[in-house]
């Protein structure tokens, strides 16, 4: 048994669960993780000398390591934006990794430390407290900052700068930059230690990001210090964040196999792989490859020599939120087909036999209904191995790729029940996670409760939003999967909301029944 140890982001599902998950796909290669209530809770940070002592304990038992940056240094992901950490400190947290590695000298660590985000919208959720007032503001600055410094720039834009510059105090933006040049600091720290041999391979996904900023400068400077180290091919930047442990357990799972998976990419529009989306700063089709370079795959042109296809519901002009599809323009059937890309799925399903996954990034933090409920009248689900459609796209398509190239290894599952039925609810977790709830039943609740519910903060609302959106969720799926999903009913397992708020959950959907054509039900052993 090969066994990984895992330090995730933070304590969310798609951080501390979703490796877990994919790992109990294979058939011998553990996931080690800490214990979920080290893990701190949104801005409250993890244990971080607990779990560097659990590291130590644990590394001489493990071939490979896959460990959070953020989380051992600043606590997790928020605390990254909201650390008063000083750099010192910071540095000699750091320095850990370098004894880690000095005392298991085999042990091959994968770390990955994000370029920390600037929010462009106004709250303080998760982010430091002035960001409720201050956020969009300091958002445009560092834009408009960043672009004059560059010379692009016009009149209008160096005088909107000056003019938000007079409206952000001077404490709030000394603390922002300060922190940031800590968060830089140890950005450009961590390339070193590639260098000096601690880490076998750094990534670093860019958190909700843009092409100006200070996430665009942050990166200028950990290219410069890659360039200089010559270490391009150890060093993989791209955008990302609450994906990048399910894509490290997939490259660190092919390492182990020594499998290079070969995959096949099909947009559903013409201009999709060249339209940036929302929070990202490259094409589409960039973010992909970047993606699929980080598992340790290669993209193929030839369908019949890959290994899996990536199926990407890609926008047609532009990227929209997933509750603004309600209005969309006409862009959304002028200039994609997804006719085609449902056609061209199946056809490569039956012609080459192996499997298929379906990247849903037409809108962010959701899923295109029409998109999703044409493959209820195509059968698609009787026989795709991947889907997702959830927050940014590379979110979404890094998961989809992880459970989709595990898949690949193992021809489908094909003679492997007990692999295939954790694949198989997995994919009906994320039906039910981020087209039902997200697009859906989420939209439902935020109109039904404006101006009365805080969905960032249920309190008091917990329980009445709990039963509202599991009784939803479970009517939702019961009416579309009414012949259910491969022959068995969806069941609702497992639905919590994390961070007290309804943007995250946790949530686990089981394959319970298998439904006969007659209308009779027989009960399964699902392993439950």
């Amino acid at each position: 048994m090969n066994r990984i140890l895992y330090v995730p982001l933070d304590e969310r599902a798609c951080n501390y669960e979703f490796p877990a998950l994919l790992a109990g796909m294979t058939e011998d290669v553990a996931l080690v993780e800490p214990p979920v209530g080290w893990m701190g809770f949104k801005k409250k940070p993890a244990d971080i000398d607990a779990l560097w002592a659990w590291l130590f304990e644990n590394a001489g038992q493990c071939s490979h390591a896959i460990l959070s940056v953020d989380t051992l240094v600043y606590g997790n992901i928020i605390n990254s934006r909201t650390h008063h950490r000083p750099l010192e400190a910071c540095m000699e947290t750091l320095s850990r990794f370098t004894e880690l590695k000095r005392k298991n000298p085999e042990l091959s660590i994968h770390a990955f430390n994000l370029v920390a985000r600037v929010a462009a919208y106004d709250s303080a959720a998760e982010d430091p407290d002035y960001w409720a007032s201050y956020g969009r503001k300091i958002w445009r600055y560092a834009c408009l900052t960043d672009k004059a410094e560059r010379g692009e720039a016009d009149e209008a834009e160096r005088g909107e700068c000056a003019a938000l510059r007079r409206e952000i105090p001077d404490g709030v933006l000394d603390d922002f930059l300060a922190r940031r040049a800590v968060d830089r600091a140890v950005n450009l720290a961590c390339v070193d230690l590639v260098r000096d041999g601690v880490f076998d391979v750094l990534t670093v996904p860019k958190d909700d990001t843009a092409e100006y900023g200070y996430a665009a400068l942050d990166q200028m400077a950990i290219a410069k210090r890659v360039r200089e180290l010559r270490l391009p091919d150890r060093v993989f930047v791209y955008p990302g964040a609450d994906e990048v442990g399910s894509v490290l357990f997939a490259r660190v799972f092919n390492q182990i196999k020594n499998y290079r998976p070969r995959i096949y990419v099909r947009y559903s529009s013409v201009y999709g792989p060249f339209i940036v989306p929302r929070y990202e700063d490259r094409p589409l089709q960039e973010g992909i490859k970047a993606q699929i370079t980080s598992l340790g795959g290669v993209v193929l042109d030839a369908p019949g020599d890959s290994d899996c296809m990536l199926a990407v519901n890609s926008p047609g002009k532009h990227m929209i939120e997933s509750v603004e599809q309600y209005t969309k323009d006409l862009t959304f059937s002028t200039h994609l087909n997804l006719n085609e890309l449902f056609r061209y799925m199946r056809y490569y399903h039956e012609e080459y036999g192996r499997p298929v996954g379906l990247a849903e990034v037409s809108v962010a933090n959701g899923c295109e209904n029409d998109c999703m409920e044409l493959g209820l009248l195509t059968g698609t689900y009787d026989y795709l191995t991947a889907v997702g459609g959830w927050n940014t796209a590379q979110n979404t398509i890094g998961v989809v790729l992880a459970q989709l190239v595990i898949a690949s290894y193992y021809n489908g599952f094909c003679g492997r029940p007990e692999q295939l039925r954790r694949s198989e609810e997995f994919m009906a977790s994320r039906l039910a996670s981020d087209w039902l709830y997200q697009s859906n039943v989420l939209h439902r609740y935020l109109v039904e409760t404006a101006g009365t519910v805080d969905p960032y903060a249920l309190g008091r609302h917990y329980g009445d939003a709990a039963e509202y959106f599991r009784h939803g969720l479970q009517a939702l799926l019961d009416e579309k999967f009414t012949a259910g999903i491969r022959g068995r009913r969806p069941i609702v397992d497992t639905l919590q909301f994390q961070w007290d708020g309804i943007f995250y959950i946790r949530l686990h959907v089981r394959l319970e029944e298998v439904l006969r054509a007659e209308g009779t039900k027989e009960k399964t052993d699902t392993g439950e």
